[in-house]
């Protein structure tokens, strides 16, 4: 067999799982190639907040926070809920711990446990309180040179006044305005401006956060190692003999290259959140693409080429779902992570109905979308108080922009707004009736502090987004200044979980449960580890991160790699 390019280890993916793969393969002595199909590395996870949800994680005891091995089994048990090994989820919690230590000893990745970001179902047996959600410490990309250029943009979402980003814990702090956070912020906009000159060389901010933080740290390792990432370069197809998984066809430089991958090849591609064709035939009726928060380029293609060689599928009805919002002129949908938790706002259905806990984990509210009647139909709907105080989606709070003050795209053709009730109902398309009594009884509940319909506010995960300033709920506040205002709001997704079945090496699996030699898979081209569930901030990131870097270790074993 003729071969124009012969590695060790094939990395289909340049996402946290593909760098985190080649950085332990060529570690162990293994030739590594990564190959990626756009024009940018870093994949969805160079797009994301870049969290990492990792238990029992060495920082907790410094933060106060007590865990173990037995808590996060138990945890990870509950939300799973049967439906992933004990296995599998014991090579996550014992691979995590290990891959973070690695990371941090051999590599430019720093992760800080964020003490106040508690596990989505803080009161499940083994949940805890914060800790196990880590996020990348900020990163100067200047050290990557002629390589930053390269790297996917973050989410516009991300950015604030669109120019630059900021942490996680930062952007925490800074959902309720107060003068110490509008001095922090005052104190962010002093740095970018003191970043002029980088800025003018790589025609960006070079303080990097989140997810380009994350991809920014990782590449510089790589580069360091001297790993080739190949960039317009998809793999199209593996090629196999009797059996095995021997390398790949990529398309690099308009021409088609055979590529050897003497240990096998990892795909690492991402999931098909962009595939409407594979959205239809796998997923519930109405869903789309155009409400997906992650990387366009995520087609499905690692998970058809996993098929093709015998793999199996499972969860390829299911996304890492939440809420989303469209905004004119952009073509990425907007995360509602935030403003659903917020006092003063619902959600309601095509009806005019509130359907779900607006606060409860963003997966869960996007599911009770579906089952809400709310789907396409479903209207974030707040005052002016509301307006005045928090950030909207694009839309800056009220005290810093207000509405005169907003570009007319987000003024006439995003917000709606009315001075009564009963115009923004007859705007939204819902009935004046059942909106005013929505709108009565929720006051009345907010009122009270108590929700007796969804329990809003009752979980520690319901309160991370809280304004601790509104009593006795900080999660409820009454809807009662005009003018009254809404956006619409969509159950989309951050990528899909469904993909290939693999064991607790990464190896891909066929129909007998068996391993098809030399292949492996790894973050949302595999299915997840995590079910149908979201253990926490970063519960997404934290498997790729360990599972490429698993696959890496099981390759490097299966067969040894050259000298």
């Amino acid at each position: 067999m003729q071969w124009d390019e012969a590695v060790d280890l094939l990395v289909v993916g340049s996402g946290a799982a593909g760098l985190s793969a080649a950085i332990r393969a060529h570690d162990l002595g293994c030739e590594v190639l990564i190959v990626e199909a756009s024009e940018r590395y870093g994949g969805s996870t160079a797009i994301s907040g870049g969290v990492v949800w990792i238990p029992d994680n060495p920082q907790l005891p410094g933060k106060g926070i007590s865990d173990s091995r037995e808590d996060a089994l138990s945890y990870l048990a509950h939300i799973t809920a049967g439906e992933v090994s004990t296995e599998r989820l014991a090579a996550y919690v014992d691979g995590s711990r290990r891959v973070l230590a690695y990371l941090h000893e051999k590599t430019h990745l720093r992760l800080d446990a964020l003490e106040q970001y508690c596990d989505y179902y803080a009161e499940f047996p083994g949940a805890k309180p914060g800790g196990r959600s880590m996020e990348p410490q900020p990163f100067d990309a200047s050290q990557l040179g002629e390589h930053f250029g390269l790297l996917r943009d973050p989410h516009r979402q991300s950015q604030v006044l669109g120019k630059f980003g900021i942490s996680a814990r930062q952007a925490h702090g800074f959902v309720v305005a107060n003068w110490t956070t509008r001095f922090r912020l005052a104190a962010c906009m002093l740095g970018y401006a003191l970043r002029w000159f980088k800025r003018r060389r790589f025609h960006r901010d070079t303080r990097l956060f989140a997810g380009n933080a994350l991809i920014g740290r990782l590449r510089l390792s790589l580069l360091e190692r001297g790993v080739p990432l190949w960039l317009e370069s998809p793999a199209t197809k593996l090629i196999i003999e009797d059996g095995r998984v021997l390398g790949a066809e990529i398309v690099a430089a308009g021409a088609t290259r055979r590529v050897r991958a003497r240990k096998g090849v990892l795909l690492a591609a991402g999931g098909f959140e962009r595939s409407q064709a594979m959205r239809d035939q796998h997923m519930r009726p109405g869903t789309s693409i155009d409400w997906n928060a992650g990387n366009p380029h995520n087609l499905g293609a690692g998970i058809e080429m996993g098929v093709a060689a015998g793999g199996t599928l499972e969860l390829m009805d299911e996304a890492w779902w939440t809420p989303v919002t469209r905004v004119p002129k952009s073509d990425q949908a907007w995360v509602l992570v935030v403003e659903k938790s917020l006092p003063g706002a619902i959600m309601v259905n095509a009806s005019g109905r509130r359907f779900t806990n607006e606060a409860a984990p963003y997966l869960d509210v996007a599911r009770a979308m579906f089952d809400g009647g709310a789907v396409p139909d479903c209207h974030l709907v707040f005052d002016a108080t509301f307006r005045a105080s928090y950030p909207v989606g694009p839309v800056p709070p009220g005290y810093a922009v207000p509405d005169a003050r907003l570009p007319r795209r987000l003024r006439d053709r995003f917000l709606i707004r009315a001075d009564t009730l009963d115009e923004l109902a007859e705007k939204c398309g819902v009935s004046r009736q059942a909106l005013h009594q929505t709108v009565t009884r929720f006051n009345a509940m907010a009122r009270d502090g108590i929700d007796a319909d969804f329990g809003r506010g009752e979980n520690l995960s319901d309160r991370y987004y809280a304004d601790p300033r509104v009593t006795p709920n900080p999660c409820l506040r009454a809807i009662e200044t005009r003018p009254y205002y809404a956006i619409r709001v969509y159950p989309g997704d951050l990528g899909t979980k469904g993909g290939l079945v693999t064991d607790v090496s990464a190896r891909v699996l066929d129909s007998d449960g068996r391993p098809i030699p030399g292949l492996y898979a790894a973050g949302n081209t595999s299915a997840s580890v995590m079910g149908r569930s979201y253990p926490g901030a970063g519960g997404t990131i934290g498997p790729a991160l360990t599972f490429g870097f698993l696959a890496a270790e099981a390759a490097a074993g299966d067969a040894p790699c050259q000298d």
